[in-house]
């Protein structure tokens, strides 16, 4: 499904064929949108060993700062963790914005590269390794 810029969100969200990744917390609808995955894709369930891609959804910011410090250390030299959080306008209840996620995410280490909106309910932002 198309986000609202057009770009397929398997594309604005970065798949690649080949991935190790996993998905944390993700909504039982997330899944429904990702179409056109590249092949094999290998979709672990458990928080263990390296990652190419890490998507975690979360609700409470104090729950963030609790898991964030926890992905670096399982994220490959090139991979990307997406945190994603409701939007204000979703009717979800949440105490996260976008400036709070940033700032917990740049705790760890890593930095924000991009935000994207996943669909009507969740927002998104990257955080990669920094380039040396």
């Amino acid at each position: 499904m198309a986000g609202y810029s057009g770009t397929p969100l398997v594309k604005k969200l970065g798949f690649k064929e080949g991935q190790v990744a996993i998905l944390l917390q993700e909504p039982k609808e997330f899944r429904g949108l990702l179409e056109d995955l590249p092949e094999n894709i290998i979709f672990k369930k458990k928080l263990s060993g390296d990652f190419d891609y890490i998507h975690y959804f979360c609700k409470a910011k104090l729950e963030l700062a609790d898991s964030f410090p926890k992905f670096p250390d399982h994220l490959a030299d090139k991979g990307m963790v997406w945190i994603s959080w409701p939007k204000m306008s979703s009717g979800v209840k949440t105490d996260l914005k976008e400036d709070m996620v940033r700032e917990i995410g740049l705790k760890t280490g890593l930095v924000d590269v991009k935000v994207c909106a996943i669909d009507e309910t969740w927002s998104g932002l990257l955080f990669r390794r920094r380039v040396k």
